[in-house]
């Protein structure tokens, strides 16, 4: 959508494209002779919702062509269009929307990638079943109560394990660090698996690989505005939970394992709640989690390729082009992208974004 941050051009100059009145209720915009509705859009735009208060009932076209808009961008504009049959034909109709579509997707093949990378603002749903329906959706407040409990309920058996040791003074600096420990394994973690699975591209030849990777995390990019879906099932994600436990118990003294695993257990918590307020969340600007918005933004919406890759990203800043760029694998923390060299280095802004 608009990014106008930097646009320096006269707002009475711009071309206005006839508007129907019945619709001063909504918030109408034009592009190319389209209408489009984006009210519903407005608190999730990239460039925050304020720069495009300036555009109610007016055209997006000189906008567009001074700040450039990735595939993904446009495409996503085309779900806010008042003409429902003008909408995107030849991605969106590769299947029915009016049933389950996890069985479908898994059929796309070589359009499965394109597909899935194109944004709409749309519900899913996946299973024609109502109860596994209902496992893959998820409120955000579910996470604190099923993660902090568990987290102090590990915790507090590593300090039953070391309860009878007269080192007391010792041992608090032990328990301090193999919780900070455990929080950094999350946060590596985390960067590992978004980008070595998450962002996996699979073979258009299977469809299990296609499957999984759509309910993993290809349902995210093709619905981001979902709240619904935005964090972990509390099933899978115990599961996984599970496994590294027995993991953790056999690299781990027993001094220090309970500790670990409640730091990396309140590490997966943060990052599930981080991401929800990431993409429903307004910070301010100046705080980490103004920056960290930004950044995933730019990952959601300008350019995202998977895996490995490394892609060009031209921005336009007071008409230079600035350098290549990668694209960001943390939620939670830029750490990880800052060794690996990930880092997707955002421009300054004339003024800050206000979501």
């Amino acid at each position: 959508m608009a990014k106008v941050a930097n646009s320096g051009y006269d707002l009475c100059e711009r071309t206005v494209q006839p508007i129907d009145n019945k619709h001063d209720n909504n918030f109408i915009v034009t592009y190319q002779n389209h209408s489009y509705d984006i009210q519903d859009f407005l608190r999730y735009h990239p460039g925050g919702k304020k720069i495009l208060s300036y555009y109610k009932n007016q055209s997006l076209d000189k906008a567009f062509k001074e700040n450039p808009h990735s595939k993904a961008a446009f495409h996503l504009l085309e779900d806010f269009t008042l003409k429902n049959e003008e909408k995107y034909q030849k991605y969106e109709n590769l299947i029915d929307w009016n049933v389950s579509i996890l069985g479908q997707v898994s059929s796309l093949g070589e359009n499965y990638w394109e597909w899935v990378n194109l944004p709409v603002n749309r519900k899913i749903r996946l299973f024609d079943s109502n109860l596994l329906e209902i496992l893959t959706i998820t409120p955000w407040y579910v996470i604190p109560l099923v993660w902090i409990p568990i987290s102090i309920y590990f915790f507090y058996l590593g300090w039953m394990q070391i309860n009878d040791n007269r080192f007391i003074e010792s041992t608090s600096i032990e328990i301090l660090t193999s919780y900070i420990f455990g929080i950094l394994i999350w946060t590596l973690l985390e960067y590992v698996v978004h980008r070595k699975i998450f962002h996996f591209k699979p073979p258009t030849s299977s469809k299990l690989l296609i499957t999984l990777h759509f309910l993993l995390h290809g349902i995210h990019h093709k619905t981001p505005l979902d709240n619904r879906r935005l964090v972990f099932p509390p099933v899978p994600s115990l599961l996984i939970a599970l496994l590294l436990f027995h993991i953790y118990k056999i690299l781990f003294p027993q001094t220090t394992f309970y500790f670990i695993i409640a730091g990396t257990a309140t590490g997966y918590m943060s990052y599930d709640l981080i991401h929800y307020y990431l993409h429903h969340g307004a910070p301010k600007a100046g705080t980490y989690l103004y920056l960290l918005k930004r950044i995933h933004n730019y990952h959601h919406f300008s350019h995202h390729e998977l895996g490995n890759i490394i892609i060009f990203v031209f921005e336009i800043l007071d008409k230079s082009i600035v350098k290549l760029r990668f694209l960001g694998f943390g939620i939670s923390s830029k750490l990880w992208d800052c060794v690996f060299g990930t880092t997707i280095c955002l421009r300054k802004l004339t003024k800050p974004i206000e979501w």
